[in-house]
């Protein structure tokens, strides 16, 4: 299924009636190199993630994937801070 939505002036997107029914209201927001995926956050949040990203997690503790996302968000601000 396919829809078009588009942000209000406060950011909000509504997801369509039919899409909530199936996948559920709650959501992350994964931001990739070329779009924006909407990963169905179900009972267990981290094994909805690990099944959207396929193996990417493979291996890796809860903490390990914390421990790396925090070093990454660090050495992306510390690259935006001394390029601005």
């Amino acid at each position: 299924m396919s829809k078009r939505a588009e942000a209000d002036d406060r950011g909000r997107i509504v997801i369509p009636h039919e899409i909530r029914e199936k996948h559920g209201d709650r959501y992350r927001v994964v931001e990739l190199n070329d779009r924006v995926e909407l990963i169905p956050l179900g009972d267990d949040p981290i094994e909805g993630l690990r099944d959207a990203v396929g193996d990417a997690f493979d291996d890796k503790s809860i903490a390990e994937i914390k421990r790396e996302a925090r070093a990454a968000a660090r050495e992306e601000a510390i690259d935006d801070a001394t390029e601005g």
